[in-house]
């Protein structure tokens, strides 16, 4: 693939802060690759950040810090200076997912498929012990109830209020073209009470952003801040004072990195589609994975009887008309000749 783009949103956004306008640092904090269920390798989502105005991304991997080491092995070695990227991994289960960020190895600390609070706890506590950071991510996404399951994505997700007890560092406040404003305005508050709290304040929250990215599409945030040196250290060194700001644009950037239809695909696209068809008379809810091997939900299956009958019905009245259609020339064909002979003996 090729991402032969410039996105520059300077040139029609400001940070949400004005204070940061003067910020050198376009920051995409939720990244994933072919290392857990992105569909670009680390080499590839580093080329597409640039294209979409990054000179920055956490790449984040869900339970892995893999893909983020290979994609700042490539970025050290084909853009030192200019790109840099953090390791991380994205802590994903069924209760939560968070981005730990500036980590060089994978936590499994508390990590399973539907984690208890203290799960959680040991988690995060794990995360700052080796000097990283825990992102909350994706809060409306987290709790939208899927329809025909009738319940959220992820099973019991903490309150806020919680997370912040337990130690979390910060929030993503808009994921792909979701802004979460109860969290922001959570965090505003938060930072309001700071200021009129002159002994022992707390440490604000950081506001984070990400693409989330999978597969290509438009950016619509980019975190943004300012380093005296373009370099992995200076960066968390920012994010850590919670020192960020952020771009947001709802309608997104008109990016343009889809592949072409490779001709093996056209060549098996007639069948994919028939197999999708047969698929239609059978709906499976499996609910949302849990990143363990498992699901979060009881998964549904819905026969549909009544369009399995019509099919046959179809199919049969196809078959007679096919038969009909079939015989027709040989009927009337013999018809001719009865009544060319039946002339011919009247003559």
């Amino acid at each position: 693939m090729r991402f032969d783009w410039v996105t520059n949103p300077r040139n029609h956004l400001v940070p949400v802060d004005p204070e940061y306008s003067n910020f050198n640092v376009l920051l995409d904090g939720h990244a994933h690759t072919t290392v857990s269920d992105g569909r670009l390798t680390p080499e590839q989502l580093v080329e597409y950040s640039i294209a979409q105005g990054f000179n920055a991304i956490i790449v984040t991997d869900h339970n892995t810090v893999a893909g983020g080491l290979r994609a700042e092995s490539y970025a050290k070695r084909k853009y030192p200076g200019q790109f840099v990227v953090v390791p991380g991994m994205e802590y994903s289960n069924c209760r939560i997912h968070m981005n730990f960020i500036n980590l060089n190895t994978t936590v499994t600390v508390g990590n399973r498929a539907f984690p208890s609070d203290d799960n959680i706890k040991q988690a995060i506590s794990k995360v700052h012990e080796l000097g990283g950071l825990a992102i909350v991510n994706h809060i409306p996404w987290s709790n939208h109830s899927q329809d025909r399951i009738q319940a959220p994505r992820l099973v019991n997700h903490p309150s806020i209020q919680s997370l912040v007890d337990w130690g979390v560092d910060g929030f993503e406040i808009a994921n792909q073209g979701t802004f979460d404003l109860p969290t922001y305005q959570y965090m505003l508050a938060q930072r309001t009470e700071i200021r009129r709290n002159t002994v022992d304040p707390p440490a604000p929250l950081i506001f984070m952003t990400g693409s989330d990215v999978h597969t290509p599409g438009s950016a619509y945030a980019w975190t943004v801040l300012r380093v005296q040196n373009l370099t992995k250290e200076s960066i968390v060194q920012e994010i850590r004072h919670a020192r960020t700001s952020f771009l947001f644009d709802p309608t997104g950037n008109r990016a343009n990195g889809r592949p072409n239809y490779s001709a093996q695909y056209l060549a098996l696209a007639p069948l994919s589609e028939l197999a999708q068809y047969f698929e239609s008379f059978v709906d499976r809810y499996q609910g949302q994975y849990s990143f363990h091997g498992t699901h979060c939900q009881q998964g549904i299956v819905d026969v549909h009887g009544q369009s399995i009958g019509y099919f046959v019905m179809y199919f049969i009245v196809a078959a007679v008309l096919f038969e009909l259609l079939y015989r027709l020339p040989g009927l009337l064909w013999q018809q001719g000749r009865r009544l060319y002979s039946r002339r011919g003996l009247s003559e």
